[in-house]
């Protein structure tokens, strides 16, 4: 199921993206064959179905602009391998695509969709403490800054 927010479209993959997969799948930062991208399509697809009511285990969508709905623009999601009931969040934004907005209105969908698709309470995140960009798209998406690890990167909640 997609998502949309007021400019993008948080989009489950398939196997109709094979060739976006391949070309921005974050892995080394270089393209993907094409049996590496299946690959990631079917880890991706197999964890939809792994995530249920009150438990995400890992969601991830592709980022795209709603003018252009066929180019990822970077990934985004929950991941739920830490605590299935507390996932974490992450965004992941090609450069050319950063300090627009989009981090904020993907941190606002996917606490949307935590709690009213998987009926969760709470969500985790965290960045570097000198990616201010992400601090802020944190803060502005509806995360609170709980604390910090020891070597001073903020850790935000979110009660959803």
């Amino acid at each position: 199921m997609d998502h949309k927010t007021e400019h993008l479209i948080l989009h489950q993959v398939t196997e109709e993206d094979l060739f976006e997969v391949a070309r921005t799948w974050p892995s080394d930062h270089r393209p993907l064959s094409e049996t590496e991208a299946r690959a990631a399509i079917s880890r991706m697809q197999d964890n939809y179905a792994r995530n249920a009511e009150g438990c995400i285990y890992h969601l991830c969508y592709a980022v795209c602009k709603q003018t252009a709905p066929g180019i990822i623009i970077g990934w985004c999601g929950l991941d739920g391998r830490r605590s299935h009931i507390e996932p974490e969040i992450f965004i992941l934004l090609d450069e050319g695509y950063r300090n627009q907005g989009y981090g904020t209105q993907c941190v606002k969908e996917l606490l949307r969709i935590a709690a009213e698709d998987f009926s969760l309470t709470s969500v985790h995140g965290g960045c570097a403490k000198e990616n201010i960009a992400s601090k802020r798209a944190m803060e502005k998406g509806g995360m609170v800054q709980y604390g910090t690890e020891d070597n001073g990167d903020p850790l935000f909640r979110s009660c959803v």
